[in-house]
């Protein structure tokens, strides 16, 4: 009776041990690896894509300013031939303004994307709201900036179509893209 005994708590001790091995292996085994959340990364995308527009505003902006300066150029040879370049001048000082105004925005837009709240500093989404927020914040101020820029180029080129209809001889400098 007593090797009856033995025998069974020997086997249940060997099956014991089995279903341990067994629990070991399977708590031992990598987690399956968990998919990234498509909505955080249509937010990255969105961050890189706020980004490259952010360095495409910039590089507008500044060619902008170097219109201004092709501007200038022109109103100096008018000014040398005699004729009257106030409405120019003008037109081209509201249109310095309205680019600072633009760039001011741009810059806006550039701190909100430096502080990055709610991604890393790779881009990767740490807060889903903080990043739509972040995202959101810098859109309206590229939009608001484009706006801008948009509009005092409009103005200026507006005025400078007046003037070469008053004076046919007047030529305007090569437009930069439009911002």
């Amino acid at each position: 009776m007593i090797a009856r005994f033995s025998r069974w708590i020997l086997t249940l001790l060997i099956a014991l041990v089995a279903v341990g091995m067994s629990l070991g292996s399977v708590a031992a085994a990598p987690a399956k690896p968990t998919r990234p959340n498509p909505a955080n990364a249509g937010l990255t995308r969105a961050y890189k894509v706020e980004q490259d527009r952010l360095k495409f505003q910039d590089v507008r902006l500044k060619n902008a300013g170097q219109y201004a300066g092709r501007i200038d150029e022109l109103i100096a040879k008018l000014k040398a031939k005699g004729q009257g370049t106030a409405a120019l001048e003008q037109a081209v000082a509201v249109f310095r303004t309205e680019i600072t105004n633009a760039r001011a925005e741009w810059q806006a837009a550039s701190a909100t994307l430096a502080a990055h709240a709610g991604f890393d500093a790779t881009g990767k989404v740490t807060n889903a709201d903080q990043a739509r927020a972040t995202l959101k914040d810098a859109h309206g101020h590229m939009e608001q900036a484009h706006s801008i820029a948009r509009g005092a180029y409009e103005k200026l080129h507006a005025v400078i179509v007046a003037y070469r209809k008053a004076h046919r001889e007047v030529k305007e400098p090569a437009a930069p893209p439009q911002p």
